[in-house]
């Protein structure tokens, strides 16, 4: 059941908010496809593709069906545009003089790690 509702719900989404409606005109393609070849029996459907989505407009008295084809316009009712707007950042550096007589030096030894130590902070914790 959960399934069902998850698909009518990606169903909707795909269909409302995405250009996947123009799918659901692909039998008006194959109808006015069907009156070209009856017109003229040697197109081929990649020469009425080429004739219908080139960047030509051919006008061959049918411009109303033509509109109707898919991928042919854009109809999308709902737009999302998100502009985000920075604030210009400025960086400050405060120099702070630090007195190099009481700084004490840390000292750090690579080579001295005690193995037997670091073993057993990865152990889990013992109840007894």
């Amino acid at each position: 059941m959960k399934r069902i509702i998850a698909l009518t719900f990606l169903t909707f989404f795909l269909i409302s908010l995405t250009e996947v409606k123009q799918l659901l005109k692909l039998p008006i393609l194959v109808e006015h496809f069907s009156e070209h070849h009856e017109k003229d029996t040697k197109i081929t459907l990649w020469k009425f593709l080429c004739m219908h989505y080139s960047s030509e407009t051919i006008n061959d008295g049918d411009f109303e069906k033509d509109s109707k084809l898919p991928f042919k316009t854009i109809d999308t009712n709902s737009n999302s545009n998100q502009v985000i707007i920075l604030n210009e950042l400025k960086f400050c550096f405060n120099t702070i003089l630090i007195n190099s007589d009481k700084k004490k030096l840390i000292k750090y030894y690579p080579h001295f790690s005690n193995s037997t130590f670091s073993n057993y902070i990865w152990q889990p914790p013992k109840f007894s």
